[in-house]
């Protein structure tokens, strides 16, 4: 039974799949409202960590891309999941729909939504904040429409319909109730404009009735601050869209009043033609001429009611463009609205001092500084993943580096391999066969290496290898010591560079160019530690030395 959890969250970072054409539809699950969920609050059972409930959805979203639409996918009979396709109108919803299967034993509330959230982060690229918002919404717009088959009915397609039941469709406000008889709906839909991540549209949340209720619950400051940011980068894309769409409309426009004006001047043509045909008394030569001024006529014609119809959408799609300004307009005002609140700033119409809003502000200003935090750790791909996991486990993935041969001189040629932790077999190995090194990083931006050149005698490269594909994406030009430690800090990558017969610590940036380089030489064989602002490294000498880690100049000596 999923009952006590430990209170320390694990970093992990999961792989990232491609985005579905099917997005998750935020406006309609943020449509939701305050529910209070019943859950099990005894002694006893097994206990299960954040990370293995959380692995719980990055197991089935793992399922879920691998396989196709339609099919259901099963976690120990104890959680499924099916994707729904979106084959249909745009009118109606398709869906993910994550099952609590009758042998499961998650009995609160928040392993549900940790559930949801890896599921969500690791399916469509959401970042955990996002995530967990996101978690939130679902599990209120689920139990709020328990059961209820005829909304559903309505919102859904009918491929989606047959996935559910009276039964199971929702979730009960109980966790007695969930085994067997949950279907969590998530809703998706084909629109590019709606529902993806990053182009959110969760405006529709504005509605007073469903922000009071938000509210209303404890520790959701939080989700509100991430809706308000997620606005704000939504708005700022928008109005991005709507300048492109301004320009190509206007550039439509133009090149239709071009197109019209010409027509004008080819019938104004056919009708001086027209007129001189009366002037023509030959029968033939008459007949010939008439005959050519109706083909212009009929080209004509044609040509009208294809600039006709040119005409029509462009006033269409000023009218759209229009539409959506306006849509917009209020849509920023709304936003600037929602941040105030959260800021502190006073709001009449609610009756709210400033100091009523104080320690709101502060809440904010510190998950501000934890978003921050979590974004930068983001960048690195640091995991909430247990301490005693291996560096190179990244959720259901392993990234293992094989020794492929040994060669004279301490060289090897290593293959590099994904293992899928799941199943304990191989998804695929790289094409990239020139890894020579056996230290190597894993970052937000792929995984570092080092290489050789064809040989291990016309020198080394740093080299970045895709982490999904694991296909090569570039090689630097430094020559680099092959049997060099690689760290990766702060989005730097720290590795010794051969210079001649010299040896120098190295800093790179993540598209492999050197943007600083030791004026001390140090031994090739040196450890290295970082420390703060600092790192520690043998000198040629073996004297420890200490270098500044902005600009690896020297800041000190350390003698025994």
């Amino acid at each position: 039974m999923l009952r006590k959890i430990t209170l320390s969250m694990l970093f992990i970072a999961f792989f990232s799949v491609s985005i579905s054409a099917l997005e998750v539809d935020v406006d309609e699950i943020y449509n939701a409202k305050k529910i209070d969920f019943v859950n099990y609050e005894g002694t006893g059972g097994k206990s299960e960590t954040v990370d293995q409930i959380q692995s719980i959805g990055y197991q089935l979203a793992y399922l879920a891309s691998k396989g196709g639409y339609n099919e259901r996918f099963r976690y120990h009979m104890k959680y499924s999941v099916v994707r729904v396709d979106g084959a249909g109108g745009k009118e109606k919803y398709s869906a993910d729909i994550i099952f609590i299967d009758k042998d499961a034993r998650v009995d609160h509330i928040k392993n549900v939504r940790r559930i949801i959230a890896s599921y969500l982060e690791q399916l469509y690229g959401y970042t955990p904040a996002q995530a967990r918002a996101l978690a939130v919404y679902v599990t209120y717009y689920n139990a709020l429409h328990r059961s209820d088959m005829e909304y559903f009915r309505s919102r859904y397609r009918e491929k989606v319909m047959n996935y559910i039941t009276e039964k199971n469709a929702g979730i009960a406000v109980r966790y007695d109730q969930w085994p067997g008889k949950t279907a969590l709906l998530v809703p998706l839909t084909v629109e590019s404009k709606r529902g993806k991540i990053g182009t959110i549209d969760p405006f529709e949340i504005s509605d007073d009735k469903v922000k009071k209720e938000v509210k209303k619950e404890q520790g959701t400051t939080g989700d509100r601050g991430e809706l308000v940011r997620i606005k704000e980068k939504e708005i700022a894309k928008r109005k991005d869209e709507l300048n492109r769409d301004k320009k190509i409309t206007e550039e439509k426009k133009t090149e239709v009043e071009k197109r019209r004006t010409d027509l004008e001047n080819k019938k104004e043509e056919v009708r001086r033609e027209k007129e001189e045909i009366k002037k023509i008394t030959d029968p033939e030569e008459r007949k010939k001429k008439e005959d050519e001024v109706k083909k212009k006529e009929i080209t004509n014609r044609v040509t009208e009611e294809r600039v006709r119809k040119e005409e029509e959408e462009v006033r269409k799609k000023e009218s759209e463009v229009s539409k959506t300004e306006e849509d917009l307009q209020k849509k920023e005002e709304e936003t600037k609205k929602d941040k105030e609140e959260l800021s502190g700033t006073p709001d009449n119409k609610t009756g709210e001092t400033v100091q009523d809003k104080t320690t709101t502000a502060e809440i904010i200003k510190k998950e501000e500084e934890l978003q921050k935090k979590e974004q930068e750790l983001d960048k690195r791909e640091d995991r909430l993943r247990d301490k005693q996991a291996d560096e190179n486990v990244y959720g259901l993935k392993i990234y293992y580096l094989e020794i492929k041969e040994y060669l004279e001189g301490g060289h090897y040629n290593n293959t590099l391999y994904m293992i899928n932790a799941a199943t304990k077999k191989i998804d695929f190995k790289s094409p990239v066969t020139n890894i020579c090194g056996r230290r190597y990083d894993i970052f937000s931006g792929g995984i570092v290496v080092i290489t050789h050149q064809g040989s291990h005698v016309s020198g080394h490269r740093l080299t970045l290898i895709d982490r999904e594909k694991l296909t090569l994406v570039k090689t630097g030009t430094d020559n680099i010591f092959w049997r060099s430690f690689l760290e990766i800090k702060d989005g730097f990558i720290y590795v010794i560079v051969k210079d001649g017969e010299d040896y120098y610590l190295g800093k790179f940036d993540t598209d492999l160019k050197l943007v600083a380089k030791s004026k001390d030489r140090v031994h090739q064989n040196s450890f290295i530690t970082f420390y703060e602002d600092s790192i520690f490294i043998n000198r040629e000498d073996m004297t420890i030395i200490v270098l500044k880690k902005g600009d690896l100049s020297l800041d000190g000596v350390i003698k025994p």
